[in-house]
């Protein structure tokens, strides 16, 4: 029992630590998007994010590699690890001999698409921030491939749908809003007088699509819970019941 309890803690902290990656890589994009040169209300003081938007998606990524090498792990010791110790034999062959492992490696392949596209930003190629963005949509879109979607009796199409819907609300409300916070609250700082100026438009750009998102979040949500939970009593008796129930508790 305690074996199965530790291979459940392992996969569901793999599981938070991808979506955090997801969610921090979603955000950047919608920064990156509010701070388009171009759009009304744009000021000149916003060009001086970009090194830190760029260091705030290098982490992101990094943070995203580690949960994919995570749930790699976390899904070989669910499968072989209560029998015998965890080995790079046995990481290849969840990897690629099985189904789990085949859309596992879409994953990887999504996460180093993005990873690709960072370097294109660093290196400052013209449109490598909408390549950022478009390659984080895939990472998004792989997501429910190795997740509870897949197993659903109803067909995989909804609940995929609405995972890849639920992500994304949650990066562009939560991601966009810390990235706000932490990034252009703290590099604003600097520009004294001017701070209200270059702060104003921003966040009268963000808050309808914040308002937006939240919804789009809590609706997906409601759906996803009506799909796996039948009774109520399914909250506190099954993984995904308790997972949610962790979630909103969060």
């Amino acid at each position: 029992m305690a074996g199965e309890t530790y291979a459940l803690v392992l996969l569901s902290a793999a599981k938070w630590l991808t979506d955090l990656g997801i969610v921090w890589l979603v955000g950047v994009s919608g920064f990156r998007l509010l701070t388009r040169p171009g759009w009304p209300g744009f000021s000149r003081d916003l060009v001086g994010l970009e090194g830190r938007l760029v260091r705030y998606a290098g982490l992101a990524l990094l943070l995203l590699v580690a949960a994919t090498v995570a749930r790699l792990y976390a899904q070989t010791y669910a499968s072989f690890g209560l029998d015998e110790p965890v080995t790079g034999e046995l990481l290849r062959v969840v990897s690629t001999q099985t189904r789990w492992g085949d859309r596992w490696v879409v994953q990887g392949a999504a996460v180093v698409l993005s990873a690709l596209a960072w370097v294109l930003v660093m290196l400052r190629v013209g449109r490598s921030w909408l390549l950022f963005g478009a390659a984080t949509l895939v990472v998004v879109g792989t997501t429910p491939l190795t997740g509870h979607a897949m197993g659903y009796s109803g067909g995989v199409l909804l609940p995929m749908v609405l995972q890849i819907g639920h992500l994304l609300a949650a990066g562009v409300w939560i991601g966009t809003l810390f990235v706000l916070l932490s990034v252009g609250l703290r590099s604003m700082a600097s520009y004294g007088p001017k701070h209200g100026l270059v702060l104003a438009p921003l966040v009268d750009r963000f808050s309808p699509v914040a308002l937006t998102a939240a919804g789009t979040l809590a609706g997906t949500g409601a759906v996803t819970a009506l799909l796996y939970i039948d009774e109520v009593q399914q909250l506190w008796q099954t993984v995904y019941g308790r997972a949610l129930l962790a979630k909103i508790t969060l």
